[in-house]
C-alpha cells in the first residue's frame, strides 16, 4: 500500500536522523529498521522528525513546521521521559498535563487528516539505579498517554511491558545504553512492534 508515515518525538525518535549521511534521514534507531522490516512490495515513504530533548509541549509547538510540505496518512508519536524528567525535577508538567499535551497533538494531527495515528508507550530501564525511582512516576504518564490515545481512538504499543518482559529473558543492557537510549536489539524491538501495529491497521 502506497503512503507517507511520519515519526514525531524524542531523541529515541530522533537517532542522530541530521548526521545520517542517506538520502532518507532516517536516523540510526527505530525508524530505520521499520524501513528496512517493511514487507516487500510496502511503497510506505517514512519521513523522521524527531528532535533530541524534545517534551510533548515542544512537539506540539513545532507541529505544522515539522509537518510542512509532507501529507502523511500515518503519524507515530513517542514522546514522555523528557517529560517525566522535567517534573521529577521540578521544572515541568505532571503525568496529567502531559496527557492533556498528548492529547493535543493527536488531536492536531486529526484536524490535519491524518486519522492512522500510533502512540508509543514511554519507557525508562531500571539502570542506573537511580532510574528505579522513576517508575511510579513513569506509570501514571504511561497510563495518561493510554487514555489519551484511548479518547483519540489512536493505536497504543506498549514499548514499556515489551521491553520488561525482554528482560526476563537478557539484561537491561542488552536493550539501553544509559538507561533511556536503546540499543540496536532495543530498536529492533520498537521497530517490530511498530510494524505489528501497522499491520494490524491497515487490515
Amino acid at each position: 500500500m502506497a503512503g507517507a508515515a511520519v515519526f514525531l518525538g524524542d531523541s529515541i525518535t530522533d537517532c542522530d536522523r541530521l548526521w545520517d549521511v542517506r538520502p532518507d534521514g532516517l536516523g540510526f534507531g527505530y525508524v530505520r529498521k521499520i524501513k528496512e522490516g517493511l514487507p516487500a512490495g510496502e511503497a510506505l515513504r517514512l519521513y523522521n522528525r524527531g528532535h533530541n530533548g524534545f517534551t510533548a509541549f515542544q512537539v506540539r509547538e513545532r507541529l505544522s513546521a515539522d509537518l510542512s510540505g509532507i501529507a502523511p496518512h500515518t503519524a507515530t508519536l513517542q514522546v514522555g521521559i523528557n517529560d517525566l524528567a522535567g517534573h521529577l525535577y521540578g521544572g515541568g508538567y505532571g503525568a496529567e498535563g502531559f496527557g492533556k499535551e498528548v492529547f493535543r497533538i493527536l488531536g492536531a494531527l486529526k484536524d490535519r487528516g491524518i486519522h492512522r495515528l500510533i502512540l508509543l508507550e514511554p519507557f525508562v530501564f531500571p539502570v542506573p539505579a537511580m532510574y528505579r525511582t522513576w517508575e511510579e512516576s513513569l506509570s501514571l504518564f504511561a497510563k495518561e498517554a493510554r487514555a489519551a490515545a484511548r479518547q483519540c481512538r489512536a493505536a497504543f504499543v506498549p514499548l514499556w511491558e515489551l521491553f520488561k518482559k525482554a528482560m526476563e529473558d537478557c539484561p537491561p543492557e542488552a536493550l539501553t545504553t544509559d538507561g533511556i537510549h536503546l540499543t540496536e536489539r532495543g530498536h529492533e524491538l520498537a521497530a517490530k512492534a511498530w510494524l505489528e501495529e501497522y499491520g494490524r491497521m491497515a487490515k
